[in-house]
């Protein structure tokens, strides 16, 4: 049986499976990780990291690049 945990994504309460990666939540947001940042529980991650576990309470931004031009 899989079990799942609360995280808070982008500041909302979420319910996920266990064993879901950081890339699993960019990829359920239909980004692309190679143009988000992401900060788990506060901190800067790191994309070589993006395969982090996530655990109960983890706290995850995800927010988009917008390339600006002028």
């Amino acid at each position: 049986m899989v079990s799942s945990i609360e995280i808070k994504l982008n500041g909302e309460k979420k319910m996920v499976k266990e064993g879901k990666t950081v890339e699993d939540m960019i990829q359920s947001l239909s980004l692309n990780p190679q143009r988000v940042m992401v900060m788990l529980n506060s901190e800067l991650l790191l994309r070589t990291k993006y395969s982090y576990s996530l655990k109960e309470e983890d706290e995850l931004e995800i927010l988009p690049f917008f390339a600006a031009g002028g």
